[in-house]
């Protein structure tokens, strides 16, 4: 079971990142794993409302944000086009 001691909604990257530096903290993503582990985590770091959600693509590249849903990634028509259907068959199992 995953405990947890204090949970923050961090409010800046600068707030998230000083609070990464204990070793006690973790950031929460998805959960899938997080929530499997049997440990004790010092403080949560939800970065929810730092608008990291989203893909961004450009002709050189795509920016990926750290809170992009794996459905987002699947169903993103550019990256499908670019890996040849490659990243939807890859999540598909995944997202379900």
């Amino acid at each position: 079971m995953l405990s947890i001691g204090q949970y923050v909604r961090a409010q800046s990257l600068e707030e998230a990142y000083t609070l990464c530096q204990k070793k006690s903290s973790v950031v929460l993503g998805g959960m899938l794993w997080l929530k499997m582990q049997n440990r004790t985590v010092g403080t949560a770091i939800d970065l929810c409302d730092l608008g990291l959600e989203g893909i961004e693509e450009t002709e050189e590249e795509f920016r990926i944000g750290a809170m992009t849903s794996l459905r987002a990634l699947e169903t993103h028509p550019g990256l499908n086009a670019y890996t040849g259907g490659a990243m939807a068959r890859c999540l598909g199992s995944i997202v379900g």
